[in-house]
């Protein structure tokens, strides 16, 4: 059956990316089988030597010979130097040519499907390139003439050909069996190190919180017992190499000697050439040297095919090559959230079932309910950091998700309940990483009343906030992230517990601020378990369980409810991650 053009166009941009290199790789392959051919020259010059020049004592055949010869080494070696940097540029050109796809489809697999793996795609890209670029590639084109070295002793004489095969045979034997007896403390040292990266960057984002409490000294344990581990797996790992490797080493030399030893009885009891001896010994390093190199290749292509697998499964998220999207003119900010569920992936836990409500640009919903009911949840749905498992959530009529991949991020403003900041200044993390006016971040910064605080620091807006703002506290770093989500007036803001951290005079700056985004037509959706600021809102939902149990204007809410208190019953306790 004929195959469509489509069932034979790649699937992704990583195999558009190296079919466009197909010429290049048989460039490569064409110069791999020149440079190993030209290898071959040594030896029949050995011959030459002891068959022509010995026998007929001439110069001049001699002269020749050594001119052709090193002409042949000389090409073979420019050869090697060209495949080598070919490749490299090759490896070079890949990651820059998918680093934006990547990166847009790693960020895309973050939000709807697995972080952790997302996270892996750019050192995936990474580890693509290191592999072109490594002598990895021309070891695995080398490894197919070990086949032709080795079968040439063959044909000298079966006795050389059976001592080389031999030797092959152990040589293969003793690298799998060295995989075999590392891989297991290899595995267990890798997690140990993966395990011990994590504590210490947790133990450097609390590090106040473990000095007061004089934590030091466990967390330092810790993170020792971890270094220790992968110590051990590392150590354990070596020692079995080593004890393998001292069995390898000498069959290989061993191997040398047999078989020029072999070599020279056939030249005495057959009359072979004196040459044979050392082309023997020339045709066996090159055979064994090429399965060599075929090993430590071999085992760099199997995590090469691993870090595409993954790469591929990543790309697999964005269906067609990384363009820049239309830019999208600013929403009115009409929100319907329209029978809304969510399931937790791999889990099967259903946490939003059926929601449904919609808001008018202008408008401020608060949202409130018991800790688990789905706030949050709802919360990441609204602003597009998640997809809900049915129903949709729309803005002005387009899937919220249409908004964010038209390249309308600046629209939203969105402050979850762990403030995540970027290593840099204050100004960079309020103008979202971009080049901003400074009157815009200056208006951010009094909107969410950081305004004087900011100028009161050494260096004003300029100032550093450190690593994930380990130089901030608390209510800096939610003031900060308030200022982020304010930035621009954006259209649809979603605040998730913005005041947990406020002190009197920066929740009232925020009770401002919501009024007069509310003024310049944003429509804002604060979750809260703090009532007070529900004051602010035009609109209440009450979540339990789940399920949207209760949603109307405050004013009914609170006629509804009748009073406070039982709004407060309701909602409270809240705060959680859900």
């Amino acid at each position: 059956m004929r195959r469509t053009a489509a069932s034979i166009q790649p699937r992704n941009d990583l195999q558009r990316a190296l079919a466009a290199c197909r010429f290049s790789l048989i460039m490569t392959f064409g110069f791999s089988v020149a440079y190993n051919l030209l290898l071959f020259a040594p030896s029949i010059y050995l011959l030459q030597i002891y068959d022509r020049v010995l026998s007929s004592r001439s110069l001049d055949t001699l002269l020749m010979l050594t001119l052709i010869v090193s002409i042949a080494v000389l090409v073979g070696g420019l050869l090697d130097g060209v495949r080598r940097a070919a490749l490299s540029r090759l490896g070079g050109w890949l990651e820059d040519h998918l680093r934006p796809s990547v990166l847009a489809a790693a960020l895309d697999y973050t939000s709807r499907v697995n972080g952790g793996a997302a996270v892996e795609a750019c050192r995936d890209l990474t580890s693509l390139r290191q592999f072109i670029a490594s002598p990895a590639i021309p070891l695995l084109l080398d490894a197919p003439w070990s086949i032709l070295f080795l079968g040439v002793l063959f044909c000298v004489h079966p006795l050389l050909g059976g001592i080389a095969a031999a030797s092959a045979l152990i040589i293969v034997l003793c690298s799998l069996l060295s995989e075999m007896l590392t891989e297991a403390p290899l595995a267990r040292a890798q997690i140990a190190e993966a395990r011990n990266q994590q504590r210490f960057g947790i133990a450097l984002r609390n590090i106040q919180v473990i000095r007061a409490m004089g934590m030091l000294d466990g967390a330092a344990r810790l993170i020792y017992r971890d270094l220790a581990a992968a110590k051990e797996g590392r150590e354990s790992a070596t020692r079995r190499s080593e004890a393998v490797q001292a069995i390898a080493k000498p069959v290989r030399s061993l191997t040398q000697v047999v078989i020029m030893g072999a070599a020279a009885w056939l030249v005495v009891e057959h009359h072979l050439s004196a040459g044979v001896i050392f082309v023997t010994s020339l045709m066996l390093g090159r055979g064994l040297s090429a399965l060599e190199g075929a090993i430590v290749g071999w085992k760099a292509l199997g995590a090469a095919r691993l870090s595409y697998s993954r790469l591929s499964e990543v790309l697999a998220a964005t269906a067609s090559p990384y363009k820049m999207p239309l830019r999208l003119p600013r929403p009115a900010g009409r929100l319907t959230i329209d029978n809304v569920s969510y399931v937790i992936p791999g889990s099967g836990k259903l946490v939003l079932q059926g929601v449904s409500l919609s808001l008018e640009p202008g408008e401020c919903l608060g949202v409130i309910g018991p800790s688990g009911a789905g706030k949050s949840t709802l919360g990441r749905l609204i602003a597009g950091v998640a997809s809900p498992t049915m129903g949709r959530v729309r803005l002005d009529g387009a899937d919220v998700s249409t908004w964010l991949h038209g390249n309308a991020g600046s629209f939203f403003g969105y402050l979850p309940q762990g403030v995540e900041l970027f290593e840099g200044s204050i100004k960079e993390n309020i103008a979202r990483l971009g080049d901003a006016n400074p009157d815009e971040i200056i208006e951010a910064g009094k909107l969410a009343g950081l305004h004087e605080g900011i100028l009161a620091l050494p260096r004003g807006y300029d100032t550093e906030i450190g690593d994930a703002g380990i130089n901030l506290s608390g209510g800096q770093l939610q003031g900060i992230g308030l200022a982020r989500a304010f930035f621009g007036y954006p259209q649809l803001v979603l605040l998730d517990e913005p005041n947990s951290n406020l002190d009197s005079a920066g929740e009232k700056a925020l009770h401002s601020a919501i009024e007069r985004m509310k003024a310049a037509g944003s429509t804002i959706i604060i979750i809260t378990h703090r009532l007070s600021i529900l004051d602010t809102t035009d609109k209440i939902d009450i979540l339990r369980n789940g399920i949207l149990s209760a949603f109307g204007t405050s004013a009914e809410i609170y006629d509804r409810f009748f009073k406070p208190p039982e709004i407060c019953q309701a909602a409270m306790p809240c705060g959680s991650q859900n």
